[in-house]
């Protein structure tokens, strides 16, 4: 397999982020630092070093989290206070230290902000992560809003149609209107505190956000704090979201009912 996808089978970063860590001599295979990004390796067989450092090559791991409020989703700064991986099992560790044999490193699949609730996944699986969250494939995320006031039901043509925010226009790909103050929207994009400022853009106070589902993983019955690691059946499901074939995503509304995939836009 070429270089830059051993680095993000082993959790190094996505596998763009490991082309530049090969083209800056960061890596070495066998003692000699590589440069070329088509040095095809085999791990478990040639020595990868990251930076001077022996990578262990283990099984992946992808684990699920509800998210409480008040926890920072980051792995860069060990001394912020409740943060997520504060919530993981003990043999999960961020991705920032360095991985032994009973611990695997691992790193968020995207963010959720500090007062945002919901579904968060970890993984050490570069490859996935970097498609998941890649705009190409357009995998979606469902929240609920429980807003200030009431929802004007002419404001959800609008958000279908789409906002011009700071960085550009914004939109629910599907949108239902659960009660007089609590709207479940699905997003495709990714963009920091988007659905906030979807309904900001438009008057609403926020009195309560949480993600539901990323893709075909859903709460479920995980309590605020609770996690657990996903089957294979469900990791499945994640890649066939990001199927290189076409970027096909299996559909499933909160409730947990399937819909048959549709063809990305």
């Amino acid at each position: 397999m070429r270089i830059s996808r051993a680095l993000a089978m082993a959790g190094i970063d996505s596998r763009r982020k490991c082309e530049e860590h090969v083209r800056n001599g960061a890596v070495q295979v066998n003692g000699e630092v590589v440069r070329d990004l088509g040095r095809q390796v085999e791990p478990g067989t040639d020595l990868i070093s990251f930076r001077g450092r022996p990578l262990p090559f283990k099984s992946f791991v992808y684990f699920v989290l509800n998210k409480p409020e008040g926890y920072i989703t980051t792995a860069s700064d060990p001394h912020a206070s409740k943060t997520v991986y504060d919530l993981l099992p003990r043999r999960l560790v961020r991705s920032t230290r360095q991985p032994t044999e009973d611990k695997a490193r691992v790193f968020p699949v995207g963010r959720l902000d500090k007062d945002t609730m919901g579904v968060l996944l970890f993984t050490n699986d570069g490859e996935l992560a970097h498609k998941l969250m890649h705009p190409r494939y357009r995998v979606g995320k469902w929240y609920e809003a429980r807003l200030g006031r009431a929802f004007a039901p002419e404001d959800a043509k609008r958000i279908l149609s789409g906002l011009r925010l700071k960085d550009g226009m914004a939109r629910a790909e599907e949108i239902r209107v659960v009660s007089r103050r609590v709207v479940h929207l699905k997003i495709c994009e990714g963009r920091k505190r988007e659905v906030r400022r979807i309904f900001e853009a438009l008057g609403y106070q926020m009195e309560r956000l949480v993600r539901l589902a990323f893709g075909p993983i859903l709460i479920g019955s995980l309590t605020l704090g609770q996690g657990r690691f996903l089957g294979k059946n469900e990791v499945a499901a994640l890649r066939a979201c990001v199927d290189d074939s076409g970027g096909l995503e299996e559909r499933r509304t909160p409730g947990g009912r399937r819909k048959r995939p549709s063809p990305s836009r």
